[in-house]
């Protein structure tokens, strides 16, 4: 008995640091505002980075929107075509978020651009 106590503690040990070493979950997510050519957002959880593209000269931005847990961010994306931006937007290892990406003009979304919510854990 003694032998399988021991035995069950080594084994519990290794997996506990097998669990504490073991690297985040790596994952990239893609969000596009609903006319696709007009833009991209890029969220890369394993470097927790945002990277917002705007992809045609036509006087609209790209703006983003990410919630995790209560806590929303937004980025708007305005240097024009073919211009890309990077923003860090201090998520947690762990939560779930959601990403949407859609046009806007003057801070504000354009109708009908809003693309489909992308969904995320970092």
């Amino acid at each position: 008995m003694r032998f399988a106590r021991t035995l069950g503690a080594a084994a519990f040990a290794a997996a506990a640091t097998v669990l504490a070493t073991s690297p985040a979950y790596a994952a990239t997510y893609t969000a596009h505002p609903h006319y696709m050519n007009k833009g991209s957002a890029v969220f890369d959880s394993s470097t927790n980075t945002l990277k917002v593209c705007d992809n045609a000269a036509d006087g609209l931005s790209v703006m983003v929107t990410i919630e995790d847990d209560g806590n929303f961010f937004g980025y708007n994306m305005t240097k024009g075509s073919g211009e890309c931006q990077t923003y860090k937007p201090k998520l947690h290892n762990g939560q779930r978020f959601t990403l949407q990406a859609f046009n806007g003009k003057n801070g504000k979304d354009v109708p009908g651009s809003r693309g489909a919510l992308v969904y995320g854990i970092v």
